[in-house]
């Protein structure tokens, strides 16, 4: 509870414009919830909600219609969040086909068993975060940023390897070593091109459905969402310092967030 508070609280602690310049924002939010998200995980599994209760309906986020009564927002907001689970199942389904090869890879048999173990143990992980079910909360919005972090949290035991591997090689155990060849051997340097890939188009994506968004606005909505035009504004005259992907990355940390209880 105590880290729920903080996570919500460097939240709402940021401006907007903080959000979008700060390198150590993302960094402090993931550090802090990934003591939090088992619980989410926990709490995912006793639901019995089908997959298809959980598709939150989508297509273009906006319409060529101004918007009203925050339904242009809610709709940019379903459009991210189903994007963004859609990528994260992507590279769950993947990373947890790879640790299954590279498993019962024959090279496998010399690794150590806490080696074979770890492989294991992302393998169940993943198929869970797969499989979860949406949280059940008072706020839909907060169901959705929950759900997506529990994801996020068994994703990134997956990537803080990768990440490792590939920056420190000659840093890796003899074990280690085995490991990290029957993963090459099976694709994963291959699987990272397309996860990069997929989340650049994703987020160029979610900038295009801004800018539409952003054009529907009357306005009185355009001074209800003062931040977010103005930021557009700063984009748009290259003023951020931030490619399309980066803003697009930035955009999906910012709507994808947590909404403080009313």
């Amino acid at each position: 509870i105590e880290i729920s508070k903080y996570i919500i609280h460097l939240i709402q602690s940021c401006t907007l414009y903080e959000q979008f310049y700060s390198k150590t924002f993302k960094s402090s939010v993931n550090s802090a919830y990934k003591y939090l998200v088992e619980s989410c995980l926990t709490i995912s599994e006793a639901t019995s909600e089908s997959a298809e209760d959980n598709t939150i309906p989508h297509g273009s986020a906006t319409t060529a219609t101004s918007v009203g009564d925050g339904v242009g927002r809610k709709r940019l907001e379903a459009f991210v969040f189903k994007g963004h689970i859609d990528f994260l199942n992507f590279c769950l389904e993947r990373t947890n086909q790879i640790e299954k090869d590279a498993l019962a890879d024959p090279s496998m048999n010399g690794a150590m068993e806490s080696e074979r173990d770890a492989l294991t143990k992302y393998i169940k992980d993943s198929k869970e975060a797969l499989n979860s079910a949406m949280p059940i909360g008072k706020s839909e919005k907060n169901n959705r940023f929950f759900f997506g972090m529990g994801k996020e949290f068994v994703l990134n035991k997956f990537n803080s390897v990768y990440r490792s591997s590939i920056a420190n090689p000659t840093e890796l155990t003899a074990e280690q070593q085995v490991s990290w060849e029957a993963l090459k051997k099976h694709d994963v340097l291959e699987y990272n091109e397309e996860m990069e890939k997929r989340s650049k188009d994703f987020a160029c994506h979610i900038v295009d459905e801004f800018e539409k968004y952003i054009k529907t606005l009357s306005a009185d909505e355009r001074d209800k969402e003062k931040q977010f035009v103005e930021v557009w504004d700063k984009f748009t005259k290259n003023e951020l310092d931030l490619d399309k992907a980066e803003f697009g990355q930035k955009l999906l940390l910012r709507l994808f967030d947590y909404e403080s209880e009313k």
